[in-house]
């Protein structure tokens, strides 16, 4: 903890010297001023609502990304057949700019379907792949005694495969919920959403206002630390 703290300490006096150096807020602004804002914003009701839409469309995008991806890994696990139709789908997904699919989905949807369709596809692939380890590296033996029983595909997957694998969808949690987030947020900035962070961040752009952008980057780092920090706690407290 204490080396976390003067690595922090370190990083804001760089900081202050290169701000001091330049003497330009609109190019890097004082960390001082930069606080300051962040602790106007707590007082602003468009504060809270920017960032309860961002965190809304994230949540819709991040849980149908989990059912879909998990869902769809475990039967490729199981079945070569299958993963050779998904696989390929799945590697194209990964490949496309994250641009390329804003761009194209706003052509098909309107703004708000594509901001979840965006996050959706960009973390899909996490969820598919991580799955998709953890049904392929369960031990023969334990797959062996599993089709033994002869239980309902749905019995399986809620009794058998998703504890087993259940470490693999935890990683891929940790790995997705912060990219969701950041993705989430470019996309509003392209979208032109009606409300988000993304929106709050374009507006400080088009003003050239440095020290609301840099604000909002803080806020958004505090954001997913503690999204981050509460799944630690609530993975830690299920294993038990």
């Amino acid at each position: 903890m204490k080396r976390k703290f003067i690595t922090i300490i370190v990083l804001l006096v760089i900081w202050q010297g290169f701000a001091l150096s330049i003497d330009k807020v609109v190019i890097l602004p004082l960390p001082l001023t930069v606080f300051k804002q962040m602790i106007t914003f707590v007082s602003s009701k468009s504060f809270y609502l920017a960032i309860l839409a961002t965190l809304l469309r994230v949540f819709i995008s991040f849980l149908l990304a989990l059912i879909i991806g998990t869902i769809l890994g475990i039967f490729s696990g199981l079945s070569k057949k299958v993963n050779d139709y998904l696989y390929p789908i799945i590697s194209l997904m990964q490949t496309i700019p994250q641009i390329a699919y804003i761009l194209i989905l706003l052509v098909w949807f309107k703004s708000l379907t594509a901001l979840i369709v965006i996050v959706l596809l960009m973390i899909l692939p996490i969820f598919y792949n991580n799955a998709v380890n953890g049904i392929v590296n369960i031990d023969s033996d334990l797959k062996d005694v599993i089709n033994l029983y002869h239980h309902s595909f749905s019995f399986n997957l809620f009794h058998v495969y998703l504890p087993l694998i259940k470490g693999y969808l935890v990683s891929a949690i940790e790995t997705a919920l912060p990219l969701s987030l950041k993705v989430g947020v470019m996309a509003e900035i392209f979208v032109s959403a009606n409300r988000g962070i993304g929106k709050q961040l374009y507006f400080a752009r088009v003003q050239i206002d440095m020290v609301s952008i840099f604000a909002w980057t803080l806020w958004m780092v505090i954001i997913i630390l503690g999204i981050n920090f509460i799944c630690k706690k609530v993975f830690s407290y299920l294993k038990k």
